[in-house]
């Protein structure tokens, strides 16, 4: 079975309010309620440090629970039947202040195992078509243009590219936008809401939470 990508949207309703500055959190929407679970593993690295075996330095990577979680979540947390893992949060301050074009690779290498994938039109023009691992005949043309030594993505030469088949593959050195918004389109409904709270209630005082199962 794969993982899943699980958790909630918190708020401290009103809590830009004087009056109501020491207001518990309170779970507002879950992840499934936003249509948000299996797949996606590139983001989940780049956000959280889950799941992806390339050297992306993450966001927010596995800071465990917040101290003052709702009660439910620590429960379910301490519950060793539940199974979760990795837990980790952000708080909507925190994702508004990310620069989503800094490259997020260690050393601002590009990726090792992954390529930006380009699909050739019939007017010679290219689409993006994904992030994807190259297939073998394209690891052998590597090999073969570039030396046995220089096959992996990060080790081409600078501006190389191979085309093989329908598609042209291309070294990708990832950012925060690419694989949060680009390679997935499940985040920006999340972030819509936690925008659309923190307008209301204050950055500070809406944060997610996430564990994986």
């Amino acid at each position: 079975m794969g993982v899943d990508i699980h958790g909630v949207i918190e708020c401290r309703l009103w809590g830009k309010e004087s009056w109501a500055s020491a207001s518990p959190w309170q779970v507002i929407l879950s992840l499934y309620e936003l249509r948000h679970g299996r797949g996606d593993e590139l983001s989940w690295d780049c956000l959280f440090g889950y799941s992806c075996a390339e050297d992306i330095v993450p966001l927010f990577g596995r800071r465990g629970l917040p101290a003052d979680a709702t009660s439910q979540l620590r429960l379910d947390a301490e519950d060793p039947d539940t199974a979760e893992h990795s837990h980790s949060y952000a708080t909507w301050a925190e994702i508004a202040a990310v620069d989503w074009d800094e490259p997020c690779m260690e050393n601002g290498r590009a990726a090792f195992y992954h390529l930006e994938r380009w699909r050739r039109r019939p007017d010679g023009t290219l689409d993006f078509d994904a992030f994807a691992w190259p297939p073998i005949d394209v690891h052998d043309a590597a090999a073969d243009r570039f030396g046995e030594d220089r096959t992996a993505p990060h080790d081409w030469p600078e501006g190389a590219e191979i085309e093989w088949g329908a598609y042209v593959y291309r070294p990708v050195v990832f950012t925060p936008r690419r694989l949060v918004f680009e390679d997935s389109d499940k985040w920006e409904p999340v972030f819509s809401v936690m925008r659309t709270l923190a307008g209301l209630h204050g950055d500070d005082n809406v944060r997610l939470v996430v564990y994986f199962c």
